[in-house]
């Protein structure tokens, strides 16, 4: 992930911005597992409790169904790439639009699409290894959604960093929204935000993984829900979905 964030930052290709995102929730992951499994870990006592082997296996589906869909976008053979990831990846349309929008495109595409499928498939010798209904996991996906809020400094530092990284090169546009969004990152103005929007994913997500689980939505129906918000991400400037976005929030909480 790092290897790519570079080489975006270096063709002033906004999928960097998704990429700093991701890259501070995947070592956050990594933080958690050591902490729960190494009992001289400062933290340990605190994360002992936590279900490692479900942090994993979510981390590794997940990042499992990015790489697919980024190499399939990448290689010429005609292999069909779920429509969510064909709007976030497509380099024409992204590079159109201001840098942030890039990295929500990707958000959307990997958590509302296959946050659900990832839940679905996360199993063990056959059984699913997440159940809503065990307090153990409920504690988990908490934790992970605390420890990602805490990180939100880090998170803007690297958006900032790959900002500066294009301007050097002169290959940046709409700096002024990025650096708006990394101050209200590391204000701490967003964090409530952010947890009530994790928490309302991660519902959508349960009810979505059921729906598959029950025959009542496709993969198809999930995509086309997805993409339906990934459009409306596409009009308007960054400014209009961000208070459309903290709107919803308040609403649904």
């Amino acid at each position: 992930m790092e290897y790519l964030e570079n080489q975006h930052s270096l063709a002033g290709d906004s999928h960097a911005y998704f990429l700093s995102c991701y890259i501070v929730s995947m070592k956050r992951c990594e933080y958690l597992i050591e902490a729960i499994r190494n009992s001289d870990h400062p933290e340990h006592a605190r994360y002992a409790e936590l279900d490692d082997r479900l942090i994993e296996s979510i981390a590794s589906y997940f990042s499992y169904y990015y790489f697919s869909a980024y190499e399939t976008a990448l290689s010429s053979e005609e292999k069909r790439i779920p429509n969510p990831w064909v709007l976030a990846l497509n380099s024409e349309s992204v590079t159109k639009l201001p840098p942030l929008h890039g990295m929500l495109l990707g958000l959307v595409a990997h958590v509302c699409y296959d946050l659900p499928l990832v839940l679905l498939e996360t199993k063990s010798s056959g059984v699913s290894i997440y159940d809503w209904s065990n307090a153990k996991h409920k504690r988990t996906y908490h934790e992970i959604s605390e420890l990602l809020v805490e990180e939100l400094p880090v998170i803007a530092r690297n958006i900032e960093s790959t900002l500066a990284c294009m301007r050097g090169r002169g290959r940046v546009k709409g700096g002024f929204s990025v650096q708006l969004v990394g101050y209200l990152l590391r204000s701490g103005l967003f964090s409530r935000v952010v947890f009530k929007v994790l928490t309302n994913v991660h519902r959508e997500a349960l009810l979505n993984c059921y729906r598959l689980q029950r025959g009542v939505l496709s993969r198809e129906a999930l995509a086309v829900l997805c993409c339906k918000r990934m459009s409306a991400l596409k009009h308007g400037s960054i400014h209009v979905n961000i208070v459309k976005t903290l709107l919803q929030t308040q609403f649904k909480s």
